[in-house]
């Protein structure tokens, strides 16, 4: 199939693991570091010389422009883009993809990068960031936010606004669902994480070297929000980047002399569909993640689940767990990194790690990867597919975001329900040694309301069990009645 568009390669790609002991870096070195072994990983760090963009996901820093301070430090001229929180990763990739086939970009390189831990333990050592050696550079770059907030106003001002009290409240309605008790959920919870644990003892650049042993010597750790402990959610305090290297086969050849080293990006598919967790009616469902799947097959004639590799997004359990099972993917391995937990979850870019590992991976063994995205609590769903091989057409690119939110059903939120109420789900959530329960009412008429309480008699009725399907009574005064 001839096509006047140029075929997009990524052209290389690195990840790098800095441990507590070794020098700090500050987080634009750290990103500088990657870059540079990206571009070896391409064949010849010549490439470096092609790039004329730098992507970068919003981390827990703050620099206005931190694409500008890296391409000082590597001495690139380049256009600078910071994609903001509550967007898909996968759209820094998507982004990359369209400029470079659209001829906006020669060559794009989308980092990432967090060093959380050394800001914790060695602050006194990182070098400060340079000076913009333009002083109008600070102000050049271009930022993207997200449309929307993943969460809404009402779930913001209930205080219910931390990602693993609203995945708890998501792990407890499957639980209910699929008719477990408590020992079953916590035994499914427990195996799935010690097979990730088990992963990450295969990978060299795992923020835990030896997870398993870690496990065994200190169990999984305190309660975040019941079911989850902390051993169970992704960690962040790392010390971790990632670069992934992005043009055309014949830039990429031009400098390398080969295409041996491209992989090439076959399908990158998004739903962008923004429905808060408290309004959507089955809180244990993820319609995106199944039409994604529909989407993929209908584009490919091919399932997610018969590519060789998958790295699927690992923030928390039912978040792999609802992957797991819309990709079909129930019996085979779900990542190569060892997910979020163990190989380490550096705050908004660990897609980029796990490209990166991905992308090796099918270059070595010549074969196809999937790996997945997710924004907010479980808000956003996005699918890119590598091959090792050239694909026969143009790469497929697709949002479904129009007809995740047709499928998805939803309900009123209803602030001020009284009277009997079923519950829809529930969590006891711990922050700074504070115990909170958070749960999530219905009324006959289908109106939602979610009840906060720090009353230790209320916490321990809700500890050991959600409760999910008993029935309550909520006072004028938003009381709760057992």
């Amino acid at each position: 199939m001839e096509t006047n568009k140029p075929t997009i390669v990524i052209a290389g790609a690195a990840h790098l693991t800095k441990r507590p002991a070794d020098r700090p870096l500050n987080v634009v070195e750290m990103m500088c570091e990657v870059i540079q072994s990206a571009a070896e990983d391409s064949g010849s760090d010549t490439i470096l010389s092609a790039i004329d963009q730098i992507i970068i996901p919003k981390g827990t820093w703050n620099i206005e422009n931190p694409g500008e301070l890296v391409a000082q430090n590597l001495g690139l001229r380049t256009r600078n883009i910071t994609y903001d929180l509550g967007i898909l990763q996968s759209s820094l990739i998507k982004r990359a993809i369209q400029d470079v086939s659209e001829s906006k970009s020669r060559c794009t390189v989308v980092v990432g990068g967090e060093t959380k831990n050394f800001e914790r333990n060695a602050s006194g050592q990182l070098n400060s960031f340079p000076d913009f050696l333009d002083p109008k550079s600070e102000d050049s770059s271009v930022t993207i936010t997200a449309p929307e907030l993943p969460i809404s106003r009402y779930e913001i001002d209930m205080g219910l606004v931390r990602a693993s009290d609203q995945y708890a409240l998501l792990e407890n309605s499957y639980a209910n669902a699929h008719k477990l008790n408590p020992e079953q959920h916590q035994h499914l919870i427990n195996n799935e994480w010690e097979q990730m644990a088990k992963i990450a003892e295969t990978n060299p650049a795992a923020w835990v070297p030896k997870a398993q042993i870690f496990l065994e010597n200190n169990g999984w750790g305190r309660s975040i929000a019941t079911p989850y402990k902390l051993h169970h959610v992704t960690q962040w305090n790392v010390n971790q980047a990632a670069a992934i290297i992005i043009t055309t086969a014949d830039v990429a050849q031009s400098f390398t002399g080969t295409s041996d080293t491209c992989v090439y990006p076959d399908v990158l598919i998004e739903s962008n569909a923004v429905i808060p967790v408290l309004e959507r009616k089955h809180l244990h469902q993820c319609i995106g993640l199944e039409e994604i799947d529909s989407e993929f097959f209908r584009l490919t004639k091919r399932r997610p689940s018969e590519s060789q590799f998958h790295e699927l997004y690992s923030c928390f359990p039912i978040a792999i767990r609802l992957q797991q099972e819309a990709y079909g993917l129930s019996n085979k391995p779900v990542s190569l990194t060892g997910g979020m937990t163990f190989a380490g979850g550096p705050f908004n870019n660990f897609t980029l790690q796990g490209l990166s590992q991905l992308t090796k991976q099918v270059r070595i063994t010549d074969t196809t990867g999937i790996i997945t995205s997710i924004s907010g609590m479980l808000t956003k769903q996005g699918l890119i597919s590598l091959s090792s091989q050239e694909p026969p057409s143009e790469i497929h690119i697709s949002d479904i975001t129009d007809t995740t939110r047709s499928k998805t059903e939803t309900v009123e939120i209803q602030p001020n329900v009284t009277g009997e109420v079923e519950i829809i789900s529930s969590t006891v959530s711990f922050n700074a040694g504070n115990a909170k329960a958070y749960v999530l009412v219905e009324n006959r008429n289908g109106q939602r309301r979610l009840l906060v309480s720090k009353k230790e008699g209320l916490i321990d009725h809700f500890l050991n069990m959600h409760r999910i399907e008993d029935r309550i009574s909520i006072s004028k005064n938003g009381e709760m009645t057992i």
